[in-house]
């Protein structure tokens, strides 16, 4: 197998608060949606975003739509069937998310101080993850 890198970085805004559930091994896991300006043709991409433990705790703690943030993570394209029908749906696995807006910029909420920023832990793995018994995709 050759090289390959898959590392993704976005600056956008949280369409919606984020969704929190819990793994049934206990690991907390966070969804949202994130709106990325594409730039130069005015259009906008929307992403969807998870994040597992404590990385999904912080954002559960601090983040709410409208936030100005940077997520940093792969990309994972899954494949599932949903009705008989094969579907894919392509996702962003945060591996840290950070504010990009100060506290005077952010409004009325209450933003962390820099050392409580939700960062991916080196060593730890998504692999094995027991995901909740559900249909849906998780995001």
């Amino acid at each position: 197998m050759g090289i390959s890198y898959n590392h993704v970085v976005l600056v956008g805004r949280l369409t919606r608060d984020p969704e929190i559930k819990f793994a049934t091994s206990g690991t907390q896991i966070a969804t949202f949606s994130l709106a990325v300006d594409r730039g130069k043709d005015d259009e906008t991409d929307f992403v969807n975003v998870v994040a597992f433990g404590k990385t999904a705790e912080f954002i559960g703690n601090y983040m709410t739509k409208g936030r100005l943030v940077l997520v940093e993570g792969q990309l994972r394209i899954e494949k599932y069937q949903r009705a008989g029908e094969q579907k894919t749906a392509t996702k962003v696995v945060a591996n840290q998310v950070r504010f990009m807006e100060t506290k005077k910029n952010a409004g009325n909420g209450e933003l962390p101080d820099e050392e409580a920023f939700g960062k991916y832990e080196p060593g730890s793995t998504l692999r094995g993850l027991e995901m909740p018994e559900t249909d849906e995709v998780p995001f």
